[in-house]
C-alpha cells in the first residue's frame, strides 16, 4: 500500500461516523447525484462500487433496478456504516488494485469522486477490464476543476495533502487512459463541479 493510499484509509477511517454532514461528503453529493441518474443498472446486473464509502451510491442504485450490489472501500469504517446502511448489499474492505472478484463477473463499475486518490490509475482502468463483461460498463464522475485550478491542485496541494488526493485528470487523460487499456464508445462531459466519464468495454 502507498504513502497516499495510507493516507486514505486512516483520513476515511476517521471520517466515517459523520461522513454524510462533513464537507467532504456535501462535496461529493453532487457527483453521486449525478451518477444515480446517469447510471444504467438492468434487473440482474452484478454491480461494483469502488471506494464506495457508506454505501450512499450503491444503495440508491439497488433502488433503481433488482441488482446484485457489491462495494468496496480501504475503510474498514466506510465498510461497517454501509453494511448498517445497506444490508441487502455486499461489502468488502479492498484496494482498487487488484480488486477481489473474478474475471469477467461484472456488468457495471462506479467511482464516485475518488479517482484522484488511486496510486495506480492505468492498473485500475486495465482491472476493470478485466472483471467486466463483454460490453460492460464504467462509470465515474470527478472534481472538474479548469486548467489552471487543476495544475495548482496537482503540483501545489496535493503532494501535501493529508487525505491521499493523488491527481486530478482532464478529460483528455482519461480519455486516453481508458482508451489504452482497451475502452471504447467513452464520453465525458462537465456540469458544475463534476466531470462524468463513461466507457463501455
Amino acid at each position: 500500500m502507498g504513502k497516499r493510499t495510507e493516507r486514505s484509509k486512516k483520513t476515511y477511517d476517521q471520517m466515517a461516523a459523520g461522513y454524510d454532514t462533513s464537507p467532504e461528503g456535501y462535496y461529493t453529493k453532487p457527483h453521486k447525484a449525478e451518477l444515480i441518474k446517469r447510471v444504467i443498472v438492468r434487473d440482474g446486473d452484478s454491480v461494483l462500487d469502488v471506494a464506495c464509502g457508506n454505501g450512499t451510491l450503491l444503495g440508491a442504485l439497488s433502488r433503481k433496478a433488482s441488482i446484485h450490489a457489491f462495494g468496496v472501500d480501504l475503510s474498514e469504517n466506510m465498510i461497517a456504516a454501509a453494511r448498517e446502511r445497506c444490508p441487502n448489499c455486499t461489502f468488502a474492505a479492498s484496494a482498487c488494485v487488484p480488486l477481489p472478484f473474478t474475471n469477467e463477473s461484472m456488468d457495471v463499475i462506479t467511482v464516485s469522486c475518488a479517482f484522484h486518490h488511486f496510486e495506480s490509475p492505468h492498473a485500475f482502468a486495465s482491472e476493470c477490464m478485466r472483471i467486466l463483461k463483454k460490453n460492460g460498463m464504467i462509470y465515474m464522475a470527478e472534481p472538474f476543476f479548469t486548467p489552471v485550478i487543476r495544475w495548482l491542485a496537482n503540483t501545489v496541494a496535493f503532494p501535501f495533502s493529508k487525505s491521499g488526493d493523488v491527481k486530478v485528470y482532464s478529460e483528455q487523460e482519461l480519455r486516453r487512459m481508458f482508451e489504452a487499456a482497451g475502452f471504447r464508445d467513452i464520453r465525458t462531459y462537465t456540469k458544475g463541479t463534476v466531470l462524468f466519464f463513461s466507457a463501455k468495454k
